[in-house]
């Protein structure tokens, strides 16, 4: 159940940060794929998309790249991923091109039965 919970902590940090930094009537997309034992899941957008210097340090605590949305967050929800998914033995990966949007890569163990 806590793995159930902690993966809950993961996508809705992702797909609101999609939501939030992508215009109305953008493009969202969600992936699923098995690789041997692993799930790799990907978030993408065509959002505003993210410098390479911010891509530094988007996983870091109270770091806001784009203060225009500060108002939105405390800066707490990507650091927040990478804990869980630290947690679980897991890895992210952010591919992003300024004005041409964001991927995150989400590479997770799967469990015996799953």
């Amino acid at each position: 159940m806590l793995r159930f919970i902690l993966l809950e902590v993961i996508w809705n940090n992702l797909i609101s940060n999609v939501i939030k930094f992508t215009d109305e009537g953008g493009k969202l997309e969600i992936s699923l794929n098995k690789v041997d034992n692993y799930a790799i899941v990907s978030v993408k957008d065509n959002g505003c998309g993210i410098s390479e210097e911010v891509g530094k340090h988007i996983f870091e605590k109270f770091y806001q790249g784009d203060t225009s949305h500060s108002r939105e967050g405390n800066g707490l929800g990507l650091a927040l991923v990478k804990k869980v998914i630290d947690i679980l033995g897991g890895e992210i990966f952010v591919e992003s091109e300024l004005e041409k949007g964001s991927k995150f890569i989400d590479k997770l163990k799967l469990g015996e039965n799953e």
